[in-house]
């Protein structure tokens, strides 16, 4: 069965989230400004930017890049840096947490989505970091690249739970799920954890960093060939506003969000203003809010 999670928000929670948001973004900006490490806004966070000035109104997550050099600069750094107010959640940190995408949380914060509900990990008020990596220099290797990091990237997610999200209704939906409820104790019998698939994941998106490739993505979602963009287009970047501050772009943002979403200027209709409402959030010094 395939679920919807996305709800509308509270306006004054979905404000004090963007607050808490903006201020981790400030302190990744000042960082980032201090080692000389180049991040952008991704996806929905550059929409927002060129749309909107800022937030798309009913979004609630800050998504940035760094190619996996600049990443990894700034992982070597963050403890020296962050760790006072901050976490930085990865498979490596945390071997219950199965996900590819790098979380920089807010401590003493809580942000539990309808999803992660029954997650051992523990996620607060977060923005996501998607380290971009070069693709391989043909086809035949690309797709084999994207073939492993997806199937891995989903194995990671199945170590975690045994009732992913199925987009897929009737019977091939009730395989799909006997199918990954299967993976998921066969992977607990082999003690397979998730770290282990996590490196083979990380093994298998720097693969061909020492190559000539001009195109880089990011692994973590399944449509990573098709949103490769070339170096080239990302350099040199341009500061823009963002709500009361700035934010980084790619220097041909346009062309990137196009190969994406086509009309990223156009506002989708209600149906389609996707969210994360958490089932539970907590601010800082607070009691937790539950949204039943």
């Amino acid at each position: 069965m395939q679920y919807n999670y996305s709800k509308p928000y509270d306006e004054e929670i979905l404000e004090r989230l963007h607050g808490v948001q903006l201020q981790i973004l400030g302190d990744l900006d000042r960082v980032c400004r201090k080692y000389g490490i180049k991040y952008f806004a991704l996806y929905g966070t550059a929409i927002g930017a060129v749309r909107h000035g800022g937030f798309i109104p009913w979004d609630d997550d800050i998504d940035v890049g760094m190619l996996r050099e600049d990443y990894d600069k700034f992982i070597d750094i963050f403890n020296k840096e962050l760790d006072g107010d901050y976490e930085l959640i990865t498979p490596y940190k945390d071997s219950d947490y199965t996900c590819t995408v790098t979380h920089l949380q807010k401590k003493g914060t809580k942000f539990v989505s309808q999803f992660s509900r029954r997650a051992k990990y523990n996620l607060g008020i977060f923005i996501d970091i998607f380290p971009l990596d070069k693709v391989a220099p043909n086809i035949t290797g690309r797709r084999k690249q994207a073939f492993i990091t997806t199937f891995l990237g989903r194995l990671l997610f199945l170590c975690g739970t045994p009732y992913p999200n199925i987009p897929i209704n009737g019977m091939k939906g009730k395989l799909a799920a006997a199918i990954c409820f299967l993976t998921h104790y066969v992977l607990k019998i082999f003690r397979i954890s998730g770290t282990t698939v996590y490196k083979r994941f990380d093994r298998a998106s720097r693969k061909y960093n020492k190559c000539n490739s001009k195109f880089v993505t990011s692994f973590e979602y399944s449509g990573s060939i098709k949103d490769m963009v070339p170096i080239s287009e990302l350099f040199p970047l341009r500061e823009v506003p963002f709500e009361t501050g700035t934010v980084y772009l790619p220097a041909n943002n346009d062309k990137f969000l196009k190969r994406i979403y086509g009309d990223y200027m156009k506002i989708p209709p209600k149906c389609k203003q996707i969210n994360h409402c958490p089932y539970l959030i907590q601010f800082e010094g607070e009691k937790p809010i539950i949204n039943k």
